[in-house]
């Protein structure tokens, strides 16, 4: 490593866990922002490892290359999406499957049974724990809408 926050992109990919072919195929595709020099002087920093490691989360998720390409300024709120989900699939695992007490008023949600999806500021998702999650992909397009439509960016 090079420096403080410093990485080479043999160091970035391992800290990314991926392939060095893979950080130089994204760097190629304008997937992640270019290292900051060129030549054997060239490094990365922990903002280059944060965009490989949202782009690659958004590429698993189902993302095509040039959808990932197209939403890069957006590109934490994949990595948001993903991170909330992962934790509440595993919540939502080990969490016990209750039945409803008042079966007359299916729409109401009791907000201490549900699953809290952060999707932009001061607005979440609730799910309940009888209903199965969306897709992680289909998280982030949710997440995306509901920020555009409360102009948060």
């Amino acid at each position: 490593m090079a420096g403080a926050g410093k990485y080479t992109a043999e160091t970035l990919a391992f800290r990314a866990g991926v392939p060095l072919r893979t950080v130089r195929f994204y760097v190629q595709e304008k997937l992640i922002d270019p290292p900051l020099s060129r030549g054997r002087g060239s490094n990365f920093t922990e903002y280059h490892l944060a965009q490989l490691q949202q782009a690659r989360t958004l590429h698993n998720a189902g993302f095509a290359l040039d959808a990932i390409r197209e939403r890069r300024g957006e590109i934490s709120l994949g990595l948001q999406a993903m991170t909330s989900f992962d934790a509440l699939r595993r919540q939502w695992q080990g969490a016990k499957q209750t039945s409803r007490e008042d079966d007359d008023d299916d729409d109401a949600l009791d907000a201490s049974e549900c699953i809290r999806i952060p999707m932009a500021r001061g607005v979440e998702l609730m799910v309940s724990q009888d209903r199965p999650l969306p897709s992680p992909r289909q998280l982030v397009e949710i997440a995306l809408h509901v920020r555009k439509a409360f102009g948060d960016r």
